[in-house]
């Protein structure tokens, strides 16, 4: 991966995080975790990887999906951006193992 796809998605994941800790008013982003990010090399697209062990994958995906006007605005202010990437919130299901896994 190029340098400064690295580093823009590193500092997207950071600013994602700090959007839905401080910024939100849901209190359910809280509990979020951002696993990974990945951005495509024209940074027209983020692929965001999420898990919460509060909410079911489905809700979690959805609530996050219904919030991507706000994220996406918050993003763009944070991070001084003239073009903000589409965002795409998908689960994490190796958290979702790893939790199984430590249960039983």
């Amino acid at each position: 991966m190029p340098y400064r796809v690295e580093k823009f998605s590193s500092t997207l994941k950071h600013c994602l995080a700090d959007i839905l800790l401080n910024e939100s008013d849901n209190p359910h982003f809280k509990s979020i975790s951002i696993s990974d990010v990945i951005v495509s090399s024209d940074l027209k697209k983020a692929k965001i990887f999420v898990y919460s062990s509060r909410l079911k994958s489905d809700d979690l995906t959805a609530k996050l999906t219904a919030a991507r006007g706000f994220i996406k605005k918050s993003l763009a202010k944070k991070m001084h951006l003239k073009y903000m990437p589409e965002l795409y919130f998908v689960k994490n299901d190796t958290c979702e193992k790893q939790d199984e896994k430590e249960s039983c």
